[in-house]
């Protein structure tokens, strides 16, 4: 695979390859999500090492043809996103929603736009689940599962603020039944469709949604990233 002259680029993932050289698993502006080798990039002498972390803005250049191909070039094109606290198991949890679920070499750069307005977000200290639920929906429109959220399923009929719905993932939108565990307010899928702010009642309803949805896709294998995020809940509790 050839690379353009150069790319934005965030590091999703690195993983130790060997005694010095890293395996990054990388989303680009111009071919989406790859894996790079950088060669002599974990020894403590590398200058590279610095700046190949998540959550910081790069520009890239690779070269080969295999399936990872090298990185040539790499240089910072600005401040890393400062995350601390859940703004940081947030990041995180965005890098590894990002690997589990896109496709490599399939240029996206709606979500890479999508991705930096996420870190610049949660690094300003916006509400993370305002930033994940933008995140998340943008994610699934770009994979070709997007969910549509102003309509019932089925009916046709417009969502209305004041009725309960629920929603099953690959039908849509539908009227509660007596029966249904998921739950969600007519006013919560029409300001998440619009990407509106939510209030509490609303974010809940939203993470339990998306939640729902992502796990379909996801399958049986948990988050690494929430499972940590909750283990630290649990840490601070005690």
């Amino acid at each position: 695979m050839s690379a353009p002259e150069s790319t934005p680029a965030f590091v999703l993932h690195a993983r130790r390859y060997g005694e010095s050289h890293l395996i990054l698993d990388m989303l680009t502006l111009s071919a989406g999500r790859l894996s790079l080798m950088a060669r002599g990039a974990a020894s403590p002498r590398s200058v590279r090492r610095g700046i190949l972390q998540p959550f910081v803005p790069l520009q890239v250049e690779w070269s080969g043809k295999g399936s990872i191909p090298n990185l040539r070039q790499v240089d910072a094109r600005g401040a890393h996103a400062r995350l601390l606290g859940s703004a940081l198991f947030s990041g995180f949890y965005v890098n590894e929603l990002t690997t589990r679920l896109l496709g490599e070499h399939e240029p996206v750069p709606d979500l890479f736009i999508a991705y930096e307005s996420c870190l610049r977000e949660l690094a300003q200290g916006v509400e993370p689940d305002a930033a994940l639920r933008q995140y998340e929906l943008s994610l699934l429109e770009v994979l070709g599962y997007g969910v549509e959220l102003e309509t019932e399923a089925g009916s046709g009929h417009p969502v209305r603020a004041e009725y309960r719905y629920t929603y099953e993932t690959e039908y849509g939108v539908r009227k509660l039944q007596a029966s249904d565990s998921l739950q969600v307010g007519g006013d919560t899928l029409l300001a998440l469709s619009a990407r509106q702010p939510l209030d509490s009642r609303q974010c809940q309803e939203a993470r339990r949604l998306m939640r729902h949805v992502i796990g379909y896709y996801l399958g049986n294998r948990p988050l690494r990233s929430r499972e940590l995020f909750h283990t630290q809940q649990i840490q601070e509790r005690h």
